[in-house]
């Protein structure tokens, strides 16, 4: 061993290397920029080894070559471990940064929760892949999958829920049928003016009086159980119509009149026991001709579409007959009742015709189309006074009659 250690210097006694001090100034300024105190030491013994193979290969092979060539083994085998070592740099530093951003990645994708606290037991992991660039000398590229916890909304972990449908509803007016129907998959509400809360089970439907005015709201209950609109609508309440009718029937034109006024300002329409009629006046008269109960109605409609109405009853005693007494005396001294003649047609501008029978034979004694013209009592076959306290049968018929009247009326009247 000592014996080689001598061969070395006795060989390299006297042998110099020439010395490219611009070139060993570039390859130092590289190494500072990049390496450490370990990389130098590196540097350094990689170097020596790389010379003493150098020497070594020059002893074996004789010493007729050239300090030239020489040299040139030498700067190859320099060079080859600074760029080995500047390589290993590289990596390191590469190395180093990609550790460094992926820690920063970590801390700012820390665990998020969602909700309240405490509120959910349920938390899943999640893995967000997002692309780290980190570039260096080399241009390097680096993609790595980062993890973190998420938890997950109760809502979340149902189907996505479809879109609620909710249909407008028209106004209505006070005390009126209202009907709603839900055609979702999950309860609304109806709320009142008065805030009462009306549940709408899903796919059912919902029937109401609305006996309040005011605003109507349909919606549904948030997650704090508090009620949202959607759609809303209003209840009117109507103007209202009040009527008032005499307590008898008024025959001063000779007809059964019913007397009955409207207070209101709105139009009328007159309703007689279920029919129309064509009044429309605040103020009208009705004509009750047969026995029996009678419901006089005025409705109204205002601007809002609400219909209002008020209604009077009545009772009529006896049927209508044309006003006509059942006796009659040619020698009273009252000339009203010397002659027969229904009293109705006295004070009608009607135009009919009467005839009076003789119900022994059915002959018709009298007849006239005028009201002037009353019977006496005198036979018209015969020119003679008609038997006393007997019954002679009337009839009258009217070519125009009243609406609800009848054409044709008829009786019995006594001479006295």
């Amino acid at each position: 061993m000592r014996d080689i250690e001598d061969l070395f210097k006795e060989s390299l006694k006297d042998h110099q290397l020439p010395y490219n001090e611009e070139a060993w100034s570039k390859m130092n300024k590289k190494l500072d920029a990049r390496s450490s105190g370990a990389s130098n030491g590196l540097k350094w013994m990689l170097g020596s080894v790389g010379a003493i193979l150098i020497v070594a290969s020059y002893l074996f092979m004789g010493s007729d070559e050239t300090p030239r060539q020489i040299q040139a083994e030498i700067i190859k085998a320099e060079k080859e471990s600074v760029q080995t070592t500047k390589e290993k740099q590289i990596e390191a530093i590469e190395k180093s940064e990609v550790e460094v951003a992926k820690q920063q990645i970590e801390e700012e994708h820390s665990v998020h929760r969602f909700g309240d606290a405490g509120c959910c037991d349920d938390v899943v992991e999640e893995s967000i892949v997002e692309e780290v660039n980190v570039k260096s000398s080399g241009s390097a590229e680096l993609q790595q999958p980062v993890y973190r916890e998420v938890a997950i909304d109760p809502i979340a972990k149902d189907e996505i829920k479809s879109p609620l449908y909710f249909a407008k509803p028209q106004d209505h007016c006070l005390n009126t049928d209202f009907s709603y129907s839900n055609v979702n998959d999950e309860s609304i509400y109806l709320l009142s003016p008065l805030d009462d809360l009306e549940e709408i089970a899903p796919k059912e439907s919902l029937e109401v009086i609305l006996d309040k005015k005011g605003k109507y709201q349909i919606g549904t209950l948030n997650q704090d159980q508090e009620f949202e609109e959607f759609v809303s609508f209003k209840v009117h309440e109507p103007k209202g119509i009040q009527l008032t009718a005499n307590d008898h029937l008024n025959y001063e034109n000779g007809l059964p009149e019913l007397n009955v006024q409207a207070f209101s300002d709105l139009q009328i329409n007159w309703i007689l026991n279920g029919e129309k009629t064509t009044k429309q006046s605040n103020v009208e008269n009705f004509y009750l001709f047969d026995k029996g109960s009678y419901i006089v109605k005025a409705t109204t409609k205002d601007i809002n579409g609400c219909q209002s109405e008020d209604q009077v009853s009545f009772y009529v005693e006896k049927n209508y007959n044309l006003l006509a007494v059942n006796a009659f005396t040619p020698n009273s001294l009252d000339e009203r009742n010397t002659s027969f003649m229904p009293y109705a047609l006295t004070k009608r501008d009607a135009a009919f015709k009467m005839i009076i029978i003789d119900p022994s034979n059915g002959a018709v004694i009298f007849e006239t189309i005028n009201a002037n013209q009353p019977w006496t009592g005198i036979n018209k076959n015969t020119g003679e006074v008609v038997e006393g306290n007997k019954s002679y049968v009337w009839k009258v018929v009217l070519q125009n009659p009243e609406n609800g009247e009848s054409p044709e009326y008829m009786g019995t009247v006594v001479r006295l």
